[in-house]
């Protein structure tokens, strides 16, 4: 397959012709949605409406040099089904767009606070009070063994038992929906049968009269070869984002879910190596092809598509995944340079090593498009948060990070909790912006001993964690009055047989995550305040608090003691200590709080986005040194205020911590020399990090010389691929401020 008149026509669809597509598809259905949409319908009755009309009035698009049938030209190029992207609305978003408000209007007086706190960078939600618009996943293995129609049987057959309305009301909604889809998936086997009659030459009609036969059959029925399976990752990717208006963010494991298709193919001999590798690629650049590269990332999320996918690590018997397929994708992204969808290769310590060496080619040749994440780690830390072994062994990340079971819950994903604003609060006494948050947190002042002040700053977590959970329970109970979303649940383990859409708890795993902001920086203020103003007496704490909120004006003597102090990730005893009880306590009260639903699990993490700059911006002077408006460390991640030359350090120190604890993952940037790695270095490096309590490595082999050698020669680095936070971009994209917050980070020997 020629690759290049692929991405040419892709690269034409995506960036010139869709968005005005979308626009007017969207015009033309808000209308009719609105004139068949009646007051006494059900919120379900609404969202199985728009699937229908949708599927109704779509055109099915179809590209002379792509084998897959998948797009409507109905969602923006940029867009992962959020009705809503980046505050542009697609046709899916019609019943979100209408009745969003709901969620405000059950409490105006709540909503207000809720706003004055994210406003003051307390939280974020990805939504009102839960994520309600992204970091969705649409369950592909029971399509892959029974068809849509498995699915619809079984709705089909709960229906026919006795049942409360509200149930049915659900059942009913997830039928229309999957029937929906069977119509779509019809219009393209036509839509191809229509194309054939001016097919230009015989390798397009081949294609045409492949997807014919192909959408007539599957996904409604289980997909009979590897091309069907592959391309039903494509059609359930963006078709039930058309129709849902949430954001799908992952294709699941496909080396381990395609590859009975792949190995039943090969035997068979319907398909070689070469022929299967040849559509993997095609893939890949479908969803490359999205976005140009070489734009500017000036803003919170401009380089992120949200497509993801998972390779490696092991199967729900706990054996090594490692076969063609695993070794196809990554080669295929190498070869391509494909950023998007964003690969996360999960590792442990027995990986084999052929595995290790294929996915570390690139990292150590300074394109650096993957996430490492520890299964030595995650599985543990699952099980404890109550899934089966065989789940936990089986789990997903999707999105930028985000811990997830495979296909049988939907955690809140993306849901910041800033540990940090909160310390910031009781630092520089904040008495108004306390009251603007209806939130108050004891300020340090006075404190007799270090003791004292760990206890207040505890206290004060405690009382954010706990209004943060006060939120989601005050509102998140209408969700399902607002935007069900029945054709999603359908396909997630537990709804269908709970006759309960996931809006309303009808998954498997009921789970919440945490995912927190500021422990680097919080430890090292604490250590700061323990070695100066306790330890050694240098200064009283009022005085130190006194230089803090003066931004450490006239006294970079006392900076620079600060940040001389034991830090987080030097390897050392005392930071080590306090690093791990603080993380406990903050385990032990995220564990204290009830999940919305009953019986699930609060789950705790350390990770951020682009807040590490933006957030950072707005938040003022901190004891360990930093001055108002620095950065903020993500994740785990050492404060880049402290010269930390070993990664062994890095290592030592985050061995002190129970990974079990934290099933909300946790990420930590380590930037390794380019000049001195090799694939030898990089796996005892890998395998050196997964006995330490890391979740998630985000890896950059390169050096401060070649990255100020490309800002001044951007021509000659046109492939210099870094892991900004939760996607990679290349070095030469990024706005110079971003360019530069790269740069300030440690470079590790």
């Amino acid at each position: 397959m020629e690759t290049a008149a692929l991405r040419a026509e892709l690269t034409d669809f995506y960036w010139n012709h869709i968005d005005d597509r979308a626009a007017a598809f969207r015009d033309r259905v808000f209308p009719l949605l609105d004139q068949r949409w009646q007051p006494d319908m059900t919120a379900c009755q609404r969202k199985a409406m728009q699937y229908e009309t949708i599927a109704e009035r779509c055109e099915c698009v179809l590209f002379h040099q792509s084998p897959f049938y998948y797009e409507l030209g109905a969602m923006q190029h940029l867009c992962d089904g959020a009705g809503d992207f980046h505050g542009v609305l697609h046709a899916g978003g019609w019943n979100y767009a209408r009745f969003s408000h709901l969620f405000w209007d059950q409490d105006p007086a709540l909503a207000r606070v809720r706003n004055k706190q994210g406003e003051n960078l307390l939280y974020l939600i990805c939504g009102p009070y839960a994520d309600t618009r992204q970091h969705f996943y649409y369950n592909c293995k029971p399509i892959f063994s029974g068809g849509l129609k498995s699915l619809y049987d079984a709705a089909c057959a709960q229906l026919e038992m006795p049942r409360p309305e509200s149930e049915k009301d659900f059942l009913r909604a997830a039928v229309r929906g999957l029937l929906s889809l069977k119509a779509i998936s019809e219009k393209f086997a036509r839509a191809a049968e229509e194309r054939l009659k001016s097919a230009s030459d015989a390798e397009e009609r081949a294609r045409l009269e492949r997807i014919a036969e192909a959408a007539a059959y599957a996904p409604w029925n289980a997909p009979r070869t590897f091309y069907e399976a592959l391309n039903t990752l494509a059609f359930l990717r963006t078709v039930p984002g058309a129709l849902e208006g949430v954001g799908y963010n992952s294709f699941g494991r496909p080396d381990v879910e395609l590859l009975p298709f792949y190995e039943r193919d090969l035997a068979e001999g319907r398909l070689t190596k070469e022929e299967a590798y040849a559509l993997i690629k095609a893939f890949l650049l479908t969803w490359d092809c999205h976005y140009d590269h070489a734009m500017k990332m000036t803003g919170y999320a401009d380089h992120e598509l949200e497509n993801t996918y998972v390779l490696g690590g092991c199967d729900r018997y706990g054996r090594p995944v490692w076969n063609d397929l695993t070794e196809m994708f990554l080669r295929a992204t190498r070869e391509e340079k494909i950023i998007f969808p964003k690969i996360k290769v999960r590792f442990s310590a027995a990986s084999p090593r052929a595995y290790l060496d294929a996915a570390d080619q690139d990292v150590i040749a300074g394109t650096s498009s993957v996430l490492y994440e520890n299964d030595d780690v995650m599985i543990p830390a699952l099980i404890r948060s109550g899934f089966s072994t065989e789940d936990a062994r089986d789990y997903l990340v999707t999105g930028c990070w985000g811990t997830s079971g495979n296909g049988n819950e939907k955690s809140d994903h993306g849901n910041y909790v800033n540990l940090l604003k909160a310390f910031e609060f009781s630092v520089h006494n904040r008495r108004d912006k306390m009251a603007d948050c209806q939130l108050y947190f004891r300020p340090l002042d006075g404190a007799k001993s270090f003791e004292e002040v760990y206890q207040i700053t505890m206290d004060n977590m405690r009382v954010l964690l706990r209004e943060r959970s006060r939120m989601t329970h005050a509102g998140k109970g209408i969700w399902r009055e607002v935007d069900p979303l029945p054709l999603t649940s359908s396909s997630l383990e537990g709804c269908l047989q709970s006759g309960r859409d996931l809006t309303e708890g009808g998954c498997k795993y009921h789970v919440e995550q945490y995912t927190c902001l500021g422990l680097p920086n919080i430890v090292d203020s604490l250590l700061a305040i323990k070695t100066l103003c306790f330890d050694r007496q240098a200064l009283p704490l009022d005085e130190l608090l006194a230089i803090v909120r003066g931004n450490w004006e006239g006294h970079e003597d006392i900076r620079r003691a600060a940040m001389s102090c034991p830090c987080w990730g030097d390897g050392g005893e005392e930071s080590g200590a306090l690093a791990a009880r603080f993380n406990a306590d903050l385990y032990k009260e995220t564990r204290a709080l009830k999940t919305f639903w009953p019986g699930g699990t609060v789950m705790l993490g350390h990770l951020t986005y682009t807040e590490i700059r933006f957030w950072g911006e707005k938040t003022l002077a901190t004891p360990d040194g930093r001055r108002s408006g620095d950065y903020i460390s993500q994740g785990l991640t050492p404060s880049r205020l402290h010269k930390i030359d070993s990664v062994t350090d890095v290592a030592a120190s985050l061995r002190r911590l129970d990974g079990t604890m934290m099933a909300g993952n946790t990420v930590v940037n380590i930037i390794l020399p380019s000049t001195r790695m090799t694939l030898e270095l990089c796996e005892a490096f890998l395998r050196a990090m997964a006995h330490t309590a890391m979740g998630a490595l985000q890896l950059n082999c390169t050096t401060r010389e070649q990255l100020l050698d490309a800002q001044a020669h951007p021509e000659s680095y046109p492939n210099l691929i870094v892991r900004v936070c939760g996607f990679s971009a290349r070095f030469t994209s990024l706005s110079p401020e971003w360019q530069q917050e790269v740069l300030s980070r440690n470079f590790y020997d």
